[in-house]
């Protein structure tokens, strides 16, 4: 028997294009919006300085974006190893002093003079593209039900039987590194956060490809327990656990700019103050510009813009959901499911830090926040989501049969 399931036509697939497209350039101004008004709380001589770099950073992010969208995507795993240790190597260029610089005791830069670059988010560009490739690869070894932990013979229990033991090598372990790798040098910053992240986003890349449950639950559970390990025993981490737990008891101190944050989006009411009108980001709230820019939405636009930002994060995610499902191949459909993760997931989180339902995180919310990095990388990984779309516009093979 075989189930006709319904069929996207290569222009419907175009328009989930076109509204990626436009949900992006409508974040990237409404960034640049806020990115003004913000400027308020700093000195007169900074108050545009923001702004300004923003705005200066959008040219290349438009074209990195053009890049992505037309590169070679087979092409493109040709370079895949340049690709994974250039983000090694300038991961690891941050930790050295005079070559990057540390911000509040963290080493996530390399400063460059004119600009600063951030390459924990090459390493997640990196990620995508690496991982894509060895999963599409390793296709055989992930399927196939074949690995025993033991079997019994007539010369008593063998483990690991070399086939199963080859689907267990290629099929898991070495994904398994390839993000060990990444979170590895990440550490180096260290970034807790965005360590998460790239298992988060490693992880369902990996189980999306078919990798078993039986490998894969032993170890989510001991990565889940390693961390909550290592945040026991790290003190500033530690404190943001309990500043989270109680902002009110401890507004004064660790909690301080998540109890103004929260303060920000109940003055905001549903409407807003109205642009550049904001009290919390203009006198109580620090960095409104950077990773709180969303409580200085809540102020300025109210319940209805934060709303709207929520949407267009959404929409994005709903749009790459709805068009990668006629991905022509796994390796285009892990680099579309990785890429719309990144920018999804790194959203969520934020907008989880922001509103108080997570523990406080330095995750930037892409497009709004201030940074020409997260900026740049952002907007090429929705251009690898536009340029699998195309791919997959392009394929005559688009109806999906289910035999039984």
């Amino acid at each position: 028997m075989i189930i006709a399931a319904k069929q996207e036509t290569p222009g419907s697939l175009r328009s989930y294009s076109l509204g990626i497209a436009i949900i992006t350039v409508a974040l990237i101004v409404f960034g640049l919006v806020n990115q003004y008004s913000a400027g308020i709380s700093l000195s007169a001589k900074n108050r545009t300085a923001a702004f300004d770099r923003q705005l200066a950073y959008i040219p290349f992010a438009l074209f990195a974006a053009w890049l992505a969208y037309r590169v070679n995507l087979d092409r493109l795993r040709d370079y895949r190893w340049p690709i994974f240790w250039g983000a090694l190597g300038l991961m690891a260029l941050a930790r050295v002093p005079g070559i990057g610089v540390t911000v509040n005791g963290s080493w996530r830069w390399i400063d460059f003079g004119l600009f600063r670059l951030q390459p924990s988010d090459i390493g997640k560009l990196a990620l995508i593209i690496f991982l894509a490739d060895l999963l599409a690869r390793m296709q055989r070894h992930t399927l196939p039900a074949k690995f025993k932990i033991y079997q019994f013979s007539d010369r008593g229990a063998v483990f690991f039987t070399p086939k199963g033991w080859i689907d267990v090598r290629e099929g898991f372990l070495k994904p398994c590194g390839v993000i060990a790798a990444i979170c590895a040098m990440i550490a180096l910053g260290p970034d807790l956060g965005t360590i998460i992240l790239c298992l988060a986003v490693g992880g369902l890349m990996m189980f999306i490809s078919g990798v078993r449950w039986k490998y894969t639950i032993p170890t989510v559970i001991f990565v889940v327990t390693l961390l909550v390990l290592v945040v026991m025993n790290w003190g500033s981490r530690m404190r943001r656990i309990t500043s989270f737990m109680d902002p009110w008891g401890r507004r004064a101190d660790e909690a301080y700019q998540l109890f103004e944050g929260m303060v920000a989006f109940g003055v905001g009411g549903i409407t807003g103050k109205g642009a550049a009108n904001g009290l919390q980001v203009r006198s109580y709230l620090p960095e409104a510009h950077t990773d709180f820019v969303l409580a200085n939405i809540g102020e300025e636009h109210g319940f209805i813009g934060t709303a709207l930002v929520a949407c267009a994060y959404f929409g994005i995610f709903w749009l790459a959901y709805r068009a990668m499902r006629f991905s022509t191949d796994l390796y285009r459909l892990n680099i579309c499911l990785g890429a719309t993760l990144f920018l999804v997931l790194q959203a969520l989180v934020n907008m989880g830090v922001v509103t108080g339902l997570l523990p406080t995180k330095g995750i930037s919310l892409p497009f709004l926040s201030y940074g020409g990095t997260n900026l740049v990388i952002m907007s090429s990984m929705v251009g690898l989501i536009l340029n699998c779309i195309r791919d997959a516009s392009k394929s005559p093979f688009l109806a999906k049969e289910i035999r039984g």
